[in-house]
C-alpha cells in the first residue's frame, strides 16, 4: 500500500489542453501586438493575474494588453473579453485519461483536488468540463489568494481534502511547482505529456519522477 490518501492535480496540461496558439493569433490580429509582446505581457502579468489582482477576467485582459504596450478602448476590451470567453469555451479541452483517472481514484477511496495557477477566466471552464463534480476540491490561485509555488495553496488543498502532506501526492507539468509540494512535504511526480507545449514551456526533470499520462498515477497508489 502506498500510503496516499489524495492526489492533487494540475489543471493546464495535465488534466486539460488548451488551444492557446488560436486564441493568441485572434488578439494579435485584433490589437496589431506581436506574439513576442503579447508573450511578454502575460508572462509579466502572470503573478498578479494568478492571485486576483486585477478583480475581472476583463481586467486581467486589460493588464496583459498594457503590458504588452496596448492600451484598449473600452469597446475594443469588451469585443476582446467575450473572444477570449468564446475561445476558451470551445478550446479548453480534457485530456483522455483524465475523468477515468478521477473516477477511479474516487472508487479506491482516494481523494482528489484539482490545484491550478490561473486568473479569472478559468472558473467558467472548470464548470463546463465538469470538474467540480468529478474531484473532491478545485482550488484555483486567483480565488485563493496564493500561487504555486507558495506553500500556501498546497496547504489550502491539503486542508480542502482533510489529509497530511505524508498522505498526499501532487501531479503538475511544471518542476518549479512540484519543488513547491516537495518542499511542503508533499511527493509530486511530473508530468510531461508526449507533444504537449506547455503555456510555461517544457519542463526539466529535475530530479523529479516523471510520468507520460495520468494513468500512471493509478500504479503508485
Amino acid at each position: 500500500m502506498s500510503g496516499y490518501r489524495a492526489v492533487l492535480l494540475d489543471l493546464y496540461d495535465t488534466l486539460v489542453w488548451t488551444e492557446w496558439p488560436k486564441l493568441r493569433a485572434l488578439i494579435e490580429e485584433r490589437t496589431g501586438v506581436s506574439t513576442r509582446a503579447l508573450l511578454q505581457g502575460f508572462d509579466r502579468t502572470r503573478p498578479a493575474r494568478s492571485i486576483g489582482t486585477y478583480g475581472s477576467a476583463e481586467a486581467d485582459l486589460r493588464a496583459v494588453l498594457e503590458s504588452a504596450g496596448f492600451v484598449p478602448s473600452p469597446s475594443l476590451l469588451g469585443e476582446l473579453s467575450g473572444t477570449v470567453t468564446e475561445v476558451l469555451g470551445s478550446g479548453v479541452h480534457l485530456w483522455e485519461d483524465s475523468v477515468p483517472v478521477l473516477r477511479e481514484l474516487r472508487r479506491r477511496g482516494i481523494a482528489t483536488a484539482v490545484v491550478s495557477n490561473c486568473d479569472h477566466s478559468t472558473r467558467p471552464e472548470v464548470e463546463r468540463l465538469g470538474l467540480y463534480e468529478e474531484a473532491d476540491a478545485v482550488l484555483l490561485s486567483f480565488e485563493v489568494g496564493v500561487a504555486k509555488p507558495d506553500p500556501g495553496i498546497y496547504e489550502a488543498a491539503l486542508a480542502a481534502v482533510g489529509v497530511a502532506a505524508s498522505e498526499a501526492l501532487f501531479v503538475d507539468d511544471q518542476a518549479a511547482y512540484c519543488d513547491g509540494a516537495v518542499a511542503t512535504g508533499i511527493d509530486a511526480l511530473l508530468i510531461l505529456r508526449e507533444g504537449d507545449e506547455p503555456w510555461e514551456g517544457v519542463s526539466e526533470p529535475r530530479g523529479h519522477r516523471v510520468i507520460a499520462d495520468l494513468r500512471a498515477v493509478l500504479d503508485l497508489v
